[in-house]
């Protein structure tokens, strides 16, 4: 297992900061902006310069309106860009950039969501089961489309529901607790036994728990559903959150255990920005 280098956590932070120092003062990306923000944040110009997040900062920031800036721009570039100030604003000193859904922060791409509206529509889950809500932006997302729908049910697992906002929608429940313990997984039971039900793993990304996670759920998954294992971009990117492997060898794992799913590539490069290549599992028998 390799150590990650202290200079690269550093250039992260230091990257994370600027655009934080961007966003809370409108600012673009220029001489004069780098300047100031060195200054005030004590840093050494060079060490923003040389920065590897400097290229996809200086494209989105400048002083233009127009989608020309982007033309040069790189998919891993920009995967970078919105992993850490779009997907995850709130943590990494962007939170006015962090995406929401009805007002509630939402921890997804819109190309995902997206996704996940047009399985829910093909597949019609009777349930869909959220493993990891975060803040429950997710889950609220999901239980609009069920009402556009008009059909179908969402259960919100996580082990502490701290940071989540009450549900606001009768379609929501929420469950506390280990998503792979036994208590909860009676309770899931109950409501998912013997029903379409679409499942999808977004909460602890070490490949064991997602793999125990996946053993655990995929028999609630109906043939012709799914079972979405989320944010495997983590380990094709390498900006994994866990010091080992992830959702992505989670899966491959699983799929050597079983002939009763296959993996979908449509769905994860559809749209190409997806934070799950190689995650949407389908239940074929």
């Amino acid at each position: 297992m390799s150590t990650p280098s202290p200079e690269l956590a550093l250039d992260k932070e230091i990257a994370q900061r600027y655009v934080a120092f961007l966003v809370e003062n409108g600012r673009n990306d220029d001489f004069d902006a780098r300047r100031d923000y060195c200054e005030r944040a004590g840093v050494h110009q060079k060490l923003l310069h040389n920065n590897p997040h400097i290229a996809a900062i200086e494209k989105l920031f400048r002083d233009q309106s127009s989608m020309e800036r982007l033309g040069d721009m790189t998919l891993r570039q920009y995967m970078m860009y919105h992993y850490y100030y779009l997907h995850q604003g709130y943590r990494y000193g962007a939170p006015k950039l962090q995406q929401r859904w009805l007002g509630h922060d939402i921890i997804k791409t819109p190309q995902d969501c997206w996704v996940y509206q047009e399985i829910i529509w093909e597949t019609k889950p009777d349930v869909i089961i959220e493993l990891g809500i975060m803040f429950g932006g997710a889950t609220h997302f999901f239980a609009s489309i069920l009402d556009l729908v008009g059909h179908g049910e969402v259960l919100g697992i996580d082990i502490s529901l701290a940071k989540a906002k009450p549900p606001e929608n009768k379609r929501i429940t929420y469950i506390e607790g280990s998503s792979t313990s036994e208590g909860v997984l009676e309770q899931v039971r109950k409501k998912a036994q013997g029903k379409r039900t679409l499942v999808i793993a977004d909460s602890d990304h070490e490949k064991l728990h997602v793999l125990g996670e996946i053993r655990a759920y995929a028999p609630f998954v109906h043939v012709g559903g799914y079972f979405v294992v989320e944010d495997s971009l983590n380990d094709v990117m390498g900006y994994h959150p866990v010091p080992n492997e992830g959702p992505k060898a989670a899966a491959d794992v699983y799929l050597t255990e079983t002939d009763d799913f296959v993996l979908d590539r449509r769905w994860g490069e559809r749209y190409i920005m997806s934070l799950n290549p190689n995650g949407y599992l389908l239940r074929v028998k």
